[in-house]
């Protein structure tokens, strides 16, 4: 069991790695190592950035893509071939707003999280909810075949959202990165291969 100092060193690895290879946060190392094993984003690709900000994973998208459109209720500092639209993913205009900036897309990625309250079982059915809600943008506008990746706290609704993914998806595989804290109860779900199922 890794001590709370090796954990410390660790998170400080990818803080400060970030800083030195000009990432915003230390999340973008996640997306990079989800990337690297699965070859979610590929040149030519249009891809929708949930809970963007402060655009770690933007940044890495748009290194391996030719189009990012990312979205997030905070503002976000302007990045290089990324529109960024501020708003509420979980209200249907903002899923119009992305609408009237592309018809279509080939990966759908969110980092969304709730707001922490200290009670597990309430965070961990927010960010059900919310892992939900990309899922329902992937439904709306993934061309055949594309890929989504989000992440969920693990807990009782868990298996039945995975399940729901796999209605969708050819492949559906749970996926911790190394760059995630130890402690973190998050998981990111890799899926490729849409079948178009809403």
């Amino acid at each position: 069991m890794p001590t709370r100092w090796y954990r410390e060193r660790k998170n400080e690895h990818y803080y400060k790695k970030a800083k030195r290879q000009g990432y915003r946060a230390r999340s973008a190392y996640k997306l990079l190592q989800i990337q690297k094993k699965y070859d979610i984003m590929s040149p030519g690709d249009v891809v929708i950035d949930l809970g963007a900000a402060p655009g770690g994973w933007s940044q890495v998208a748009a290194e391996r893509a030719k189009e990012v459109v990312a979205v997030d209720l905070d503002r976000m500092q302007p990045i290089d071939n990324v529109t960024f639209l501020q708003g509420d993913m979980t209200e249907d205009e903002t899923l119009e707003q992305i609408r009237r900036h592309v018809d279509e897309a080939d990966v759908v990625i969110s980092d969304m999280s709730p707001e922490l309250t200290g009670n597990y079982t309430m965070d961990q059915a927010r960010s059900v909810w919310l892992a939900d809600n990309a899922l329902q943008v992937a439904r709306e506008l993934l061309r055949p075949n594309g890929n989504f990746v989000c992440k969920v706290f693990m807990g009782e609704d868990y298996e039945e959202f995975r399940d729901e993914v796999r209605q969708a998806f050819n492949m559906v595989k749970p996926f911790t990165p190394e760059a995630s804290r130890k402690s973190s109860s998050e998981i990111y779900l890799v899926a490729k291969q849409f079948t178009g199922v809403q």
